[in-house]
Order: structure tokens, then sequence, then C-alpha cells
């Protein structure tokens, strides 16, 4: 069975969609049979692995079994394929909240790609949403980027009275340091101040980097362009935590 990791925020700009296509990248570096799933309505998973979908499907397939396999692609890179966001995929919201299991939509879609597949990474839309708690539920580990700073702190708090709300309680609910640079002050004493009050704060923190803006350019993962730069080196760090809760 697949693990399935969610890279979630309740606001955007904090380097999600990066950091859910290196660190699935990795994972596929290793040999294991990897899906990025990206169903963030801005696209740029599916732009970065460059696996924009040639035709348009109706989104209203997708929340179908057979829709959803038949949307499945292979990318250029080895044990890597990916479930390109739609054209129009902003409308999923309005047929997940015509179905009986609204809720639980995108859990049971992705059973059967469990046995095709060993790790499965959503990339998922920012936003409290009912599309957004499908994701929460599916996933057996939530991993939140944080930028460093006050309002990305309160969204995280924010995020944890959603889920006690919602009575969702991932396996795994972790956060971790995003677009950090260290020559700012509230940067680099946000994790000393933080770091008992959020325990589920990971070690590694990414820091902001040209290499990484860089993906929208050459459109594949910055850890297979440049492996040896810092910013690479810290998601594989990052990585290597993230798979050792899963040991």
């Amino acid at each position: 069975m697949a693990q399935t990791v969610a890279l979630y925020s309740v606001k955007g700009g904090v380097g999600k969609t990066a950091s859910t296509v290196n660190l699935a990248a990795l994972s596929a570096a290793a040999g294991r049979r990897v899906l990025v799933w990206d169903l963030d309505p801005q696209r740029a998973a599916s732009w970065y692995l460059q696996a924009e979908p040639s035709a348009e499907r109706p989104v209203k397939k997708l929340l179908k079994p057979k829709g959803i396999a038949k949307a499945v692609r292979p990318t250029i890179h080895n044990h890597l394929w990916v479930l390109p966001a739609l054209p129009g995929q902003q409308a999923i919201e309005h047929h997940l909240a015509d179905k009986k299991d609204a809720g639980y939509r995108l859990a049971k879609l992705l059973d059967p790609l469990t046995d095709q597949f060993e790790e499965i990474w959503i990339d998922a839309p920012p936003g409290l949403s009912l599309l957004a708690d499908n994701v929460l539920r599916a996933a057996d580990m939530v991993l939140v980027p944080m930028v460093p700073t006050h309002l990305s702190e309160r969204t995280w708090y924010q995020l944890k009275q959603h889920l006690d709300e919602r009575k969702i309680h991932p396996e795994h609910l972790r956060t971790y340091l995003a677009l950090v640079d260290r020559r700012r002050r509230m940067h680099r004493e946000f994790r000393e101040r933080h770091r008992h009050d959020i325990p589920e704060l990971l070690e590694t923190e990414i820091p902001y980097a040209s290499v990484v803006e860089r993906m929208g350019e050459d459109q594949q993962p910055s850890v297979y362009r440049e492996p040896r730069h810092p910013a690479n080196q810290a998601y594989r760090a990052l990585w290597e935590e993230i798979d050792a809760l899963f040991a």
C-alpha cells in the first residue's frame, strides 16, 4: 500500500509546490514508484514535470475510479508519474459537493492507485475548503511549509484548529520552515522561539534559493539538476527526515 503525503498550506506562496515535486523526485530517484497528484489550481507541479494534459478531460470524470486511472501520465523521469491538473479544475469542488461521500471522495479514489504506487505526493490547493478537507483526510502525512513569519505561524494554528473542529486526524502532521533567509533576524530567531510550542516542527529548513525558482524555466526538479546545491541538499535532508517517520 502506498504512503500518501499531502503538501498543504492555508496560504499560498510558501514553496509548497516546489517541495512536492522535489521530495517526490527524491523518492523516485531511490527507485520507488511515485505518483504526484497536482490538485493546486495554479497547475505548477504539472508544469515543473512537463506533464500538462494534452487534451481536456471533463473534471467530473476525474471523480470516478476509472477516470482518475486514465488521467495518470508518466513523466520523463524514471519511476515518476503525475496526475496532472486539468483546465477548469477549480470546478472540482462543486462536483464534490454533489456526492454523498463528499468529504471522503478523494480517499476512495486513491484506493486503486495505492496498489500501483509506493508513494503518492499531493500538491494540495491552499485554503480551507471541501477539497482541502478531502486531501487532509486522504493523507497519511500532512506536511505544511511554514515561512518564518507571524502570518505563516498564525495560519499553522488556524489549520490545527480546523483539523480539531472537523475531527480530521492524519497519522502524521508535520511542519517545516521554508523560504528561510538567514540574513533576516526574524528568520534566524523563529525556530528558537517556537522550538517547544510547535512540537510538529521538523529540524530541516529549506532556504530561499534562486535554483529552486529556476524550476519554472527548466521544468525539472531542482534536486535532479543541481543535487549538490545547499538548497537541494536541504531537500534531501528533509526527505530523509520524513522517510524516517514511515520506517
